[in-house]
C-alpha cells in the first residue's frame, strides 16, 4: 500500500510541476490559448488521478493511521485543512466535457492563478504525506513492539 501511493504522489508530482508551470507561463501569457488548453489538460489529468487517490488515502490510510494511532492528531488536522483548501480550489476551476471542450474557463489569469494556488496545495500534500504520513504508517506497521 506504502509503495503503491508512493508510485501515485510520484505521478502527481510531476504532473502537478507541469501544471505549475504550464499556470505560472499562462498567468504572465493571458492570450495564449494553447498554453490554457494545455493547462486544462493537465489540470483534467491530475483530476482523474486525484480523486481516487485521495478517496484510498481517506479510506485506508487515514483511518487505519488514526485507529493505530499511527499519525498524530496535529497532522490529521492539518490533513483535513489541505483537503478543504484543494476543494475550494477545484470548486473554482472549470470542467472538460466528455468532448474535451472546457466548460466556462473565464478570465485567464484568475485561472492561472487558482492553478497555481492549486499546485501549491498539491505541493504541499505530497511533501507532507511523503515526509510525514508514509513514514509514520511505515513505523507503526513494521516497528511495533513484541
Amino acid at each position: 500500500m506504502i509503495a503503491c501511493l508512493s508510485s501515485e504522489h510520484q505521478k502527481l508530482n510531476n504532473l502537478t510541476m507541469q501544471l505549475a508551470l504550464t499556470a505560472a507561463h499562462l498567468a504572465t501569457e493571458p492570450r495564449a490559448t494553447a498554453r490554457q488548453a494545455h493547462a486544462l489538460e493537465l489540470w483534467d489529468e491530475i483530476r482523474r488521478v486525484l480523486w481516487p487517490h485521495l478517496q484510498i488515502e481517506d479510506e485506508l490510510v487515514l483511518s487505519w493511521g488514526e485507529a493505530h494511532h499511527a499519525i498524530p492528531a496535529a497532522q490529521l488536522e492539518i490533513l483535513k485543512v489541505e483537503r478543504q483548501e484543494m476543494r475550494k480550489l477545484v470548486a473554482a476551476l472549470p470542467t472538460l466535457s466528455d468532448s474535451g471542450e472546457t466548460q466556462s474557463s473565464g478570465d485567464p489569469v484568475t485561472l492561472a492563478h487558482t492553478l497555481l494556488a492549486l499546485a501549491r496545495a498539491l505541493d504541499a500534500h505530497l511533501e507532507r504525506y511523503d515526509a510525514v504520513i508514509l513514514p509514520a504508517l511505515s513505523r507503526a506497521l513494521f516497528h511495533r513492539d513484541k
